[in-house]
């Protein structure tokens, strides 16, 4: 069995060489079994999931604990859950064992294959902390396996180390610490509002739940189908040669309700190109549309996508760009300047909830809110027509310290362009997400959470 090794590669020596259990799949990004199932939650980098297994049967563990364990890419378990690691963990994960302190009565039922068990390294106790920091600031998916409740040392020992923990609890048993505490979730007390369209607003408020908090939906904004849809099919008829290209989710909902209509599917872009603006908007056209985008730009902005594709279009090609009311023809000039055919037709509009603006101000005002998060301009929109003349400074003071136990709800947008007109409107902005996603929302209110409040 390794040695307490692999400081930097959690893989340890077998690693480089191709071993059972090697850094390939992290490296590359090859997915790990189970993966979709979690989500990209796994993009909060510098948190530990710390899962209780319990008495140690793998059947007495959680689902979410489960799921967990099969995307994981590093698992440090305690000794005595061998049996858990060999039916969910990854085959792909590093797993590292934890020595049992002197004296410790071994784990009952310890199943006699559990000497084969393709095992990275172990570690001693006091040194586990320090592992799990490293490997979770280096961005890797990290679960902490323990017997029985979590430790209250080795999570302040974590704190120390500037990474967070999110607790997964599991089914009570013997062990773990004296005082049988219950760790609570990061975002534990806090009420979010989630103002997202009601059919783009589960992930977000789904994520919330896991980390312990209470999301709020209230659809700031609806999207519904336009007349202009149907210019679709013009192009849908000869799409050879053109680019595709999807700056929301919206315009590929579009798309998919044409192919529908026609009775085809993805061959119908047979001879296109697609370009999309982000992660969530690839993965919806998939998803959707059964289509790999060839283009993602390497900063999820419209912005930066259009200036990319101005590098691949050749003079009178084709572009087609399935958009709403409120984006600007203006936003595609780079490719037209390059001599490409713009074809953008208004496929989908944005319609402002006034009536549910409404509600949140008076829920922000009543001091039930602690987190506001935005994800379109739109949303703003609809807050500032909501609040009136008197503007959003009212329900929203810039200098109040924001968060619970603030004076004002933390307020969190998802991009640079909803930052800006939030900031326009008169909201303060307190945080924008490195990633443009629902996951990246989250993480920014765990941020806000660390830093206690705003910025």
């Amino acid at each position: 069995m390794p040695g307490d090794q692999g400081a930097e590669n959690p893989w340890g020596r077998g690693a480089a060489d191709g071993g059972h259990r090697g850094a390939a799949g992290a490296a590359e990004g090859v997915a790990a079994p189970g993966r979709a199932a979690v989500g990209e939650l796994w993009g909060l980098p510098g948190w530990v999931y710390v899962v209780e297994a319990g008495p140690g049967d793998p059947g007495l563990l959680t689902v979410r604990g489960s799921e967990l364990l099969r995307a994981a890419e590093v698992v440090v378990a305690d000794a005595g859950l061998e049996a858990a690691l060999q039916r969910w963990a990854s085959p792909t994960a590093a797993l590292w064992l934890v020595t049992p302190p002197a004296g410790a009565e071994a784990a009952p039922g310890r199943p006699p294959w559990a000497g084969r068990l393709p095992v990275a390294g172990r570690l001693e106790p006091d040194r586990v902390a320090g592992r799990l920091a490293r490997w979770a600031r280096a961005g890797l998916r990290v679960v902490r396996l323990v017997r029985g409740r979590s430790s209250r040392d080795e999570g302040t020992a974590l704190a120390a180390a500037g990474v967070g923990v999110i607790p997964v609890p599991g089914v009570p048993a013997g062990g773990g610490s004296a005082d049988g505490r219950q760790p609570a979730p990061p975002l534990a007390g806090w009420r979010v509002a989630v103002t997202r369209a009601a059919e783009q607003a589960g992930d977000l408020a789904e994520l919330v739940g896991r980390l312990g908090g209470e999301a709020l939906e209230l659809p700031l904004i609806a999207v519904e189908p336009a007349p202009g849809e149907a210019e679709l099919d013009a192009e849908l008829d000869d799409p050879s040669g053109s680019w595709w290209v999807f700056t929301s989710q919206n315009g590929v909902a579009a798309l998919a309700r044409r192919l529908r209509a026609r009775g085809g599917d993805a061959r119908a872009l047979a001879g296109a190109r697609v370009a999309v603006v982000g992660e969530a908007t690839r993965g919806a056209l998939e998803g959707a549309v059964g289509i790999r985008a060839d283009v993602v730009p390497s900063a999820f902005t419209g912005a930066r996508l259009w200036e990319e594709l101005a590098r691949r279009v050749q003079p009178g090609q084709r572009v087609v760009w399935p958009r709403g009311d409120r984006a600007a023809v203006a936003a595609a000039r780079p490719v037209v300047e390059a001599g490409a055919v713009l074809r953008a037709p208004v496929v989908y509009r944005t319609v402002l909830r006034r009536q549910e603006a409404a509600a949140l101000l008076e829920l922000v005002r009543a001091g039930r809110v602690d987190a506001v998060t935005l994800a379109s301009p739109s949303a703003c929109e609809a807050l500032a027509e909501a609040a009136g003349p008197e503007g959003l400074g009212r329900f929203f003071p810039h200098r109040e310290p924001a968060g619970p136990g603030g004076r004002r709800p933390l307020v969190v947008c998802i991009g640079p362009r909803t930052a800006q007109r939030a900031a326009a409107l008169g909201l303060p902005v307190d945080r924008v997400p490195s990633r443009f996603t629902a996951e990246g929302l989250v993480a920014a209110l765990l941020e806000g959470l660390e830093a206690g409040g705003g910025s």
